[in-house]
């Protein structure tokens, strides 16, 4: 079977097609290893062997960290698809723990990236107790109680818990994309009377619920109200646990569809104190290039993720 034979599915559109055959070269080229089964049993290209669980990520740090936290995640009632986060090389899954569990076992790198790409003074990281969970500095896969926030199942795929250099404590929710889009909600009235409650109650604009309840950008706003809820320690808190906060969307650079997401937020924030922001994966490669003990990592993701058209 060729290359060509198993980076080909009928299904996909433009962008998909050039990242299955990127990460299928990828498999070839750098790993060296033959393409492995898709959840139905195809043999596609960017499919790991079934039995691998280190090739995805892009350190040994970040594929440690990925194994830990398949168990923490399972005991707290929660599920990582293994198919997608150790074998499927398409996944944002494996993307986002390249960049975080990498990041959480350099903490001064961490912080000298985080700084640039956010504009915020990143001094350290803190472990902070929200409800009966923590995050320790950085984390993936991360979620809060539900009952004590949205009650509805809505997670971070990373979130960081910062001191800034003045002292002050700042959250940042990831949401990272590759080749997916936002998820689209089924229609829930008992559940948009609450999302409308949110954001009212955490000072959006009078107009935010209606201008973003609909599947293109519903997704984010349930990020953005449950980042706000975590940074005031409950959507009833008696008080704040961090100063500031932050989600963050980390995705290709030519995703039109997520910068006009984080755009349509943006303009319906009102009051919030939660901030939105877009960055790309061109951008976050070039920043890390640039930081001492990320060179390497940096060559690799770009390598990985970055098409030639992105890196301006």
């Amino acid at each position: 079977m060729t290359t060509a034979d198993i980076t080909v599915v009928a299904s996909d559109n433009a962008v998909t097609r050039r990242e299955r055959r990127r990460q299928s070269a990828y498999r070839d080229e750098v790993l060296g290893l033959p393409a492995g089964p898709a959840r139905d049993g195809r043999i596609l290209g960017n499919y790991l062997p079934a039995d691998d669980r280190r090739s995805n990520f892009l350190s040994s740090e970040a594929a440690d960290y990925a194994a830990s936290r398949v168990d923490v995640v399972r005991s707290e009632g929660g599920q990582l698809e293994q198919t997608r986060l150790f074998t499927n090389m398409l996944s944002s899954m494996p993307m986002c723990f390249s960049v975080f569990g990498h990041l959480r076992a350099r903490p001064e790198a961490a912080a000298a990236l985080l700084s640039s790409l956010t504009g915020r003074s990143i001094a350290g990281f803190d472990r902070v107790t929200v409800g009966r969970r923590t995050i320790d500095g950085i984390e993936c896969e991360w979620a809060p109680e539900r009952r004590e926030h949205l009650d509805d199942g809505t997670a971070f795929d990373a979130v960081v818990a910062a001191r800034l250099a003045d002292g002050r404590r700042l959250l940042i929710a990831v949401e990272t994309k590759y080749v997916d889009t936002f998820s689209r909600d089924k229609d829930d009235p008992e559940r948009d009377r609450e999302y409308r409650r949110f954001c009212e109650q955490f000072g959006m604009a009078p107009t935010a619920f209606d201008a973003l309840k609909g599947p293109a950008t519903r997704q984010l706003l349930r990020n953005v109200l449950l980042t706000e809820s975590v940074r005031r320690g409950g959507a009833s808190g008696p008080e704040a646990l961090f100063d500031d906060a932050l989600t963050l969307v980390l995705a290709r650079e030519d995703d039109a569809a997520a910068r006009s997401t984080v755009a349509a937020i943006d303009r319906e924030r009102g009051g919030l104190p939660t901030a939105v922001a877009f960055v790309g994966h061109g951008p976050l490669a070039n920043v890390a290039s640039g930081i001492d003990g990320l060179g390497e990592w940096a060559t690799r993701f770009r390598r990985r993720y970055v098409a030639s058209e992105e890196l301006s």
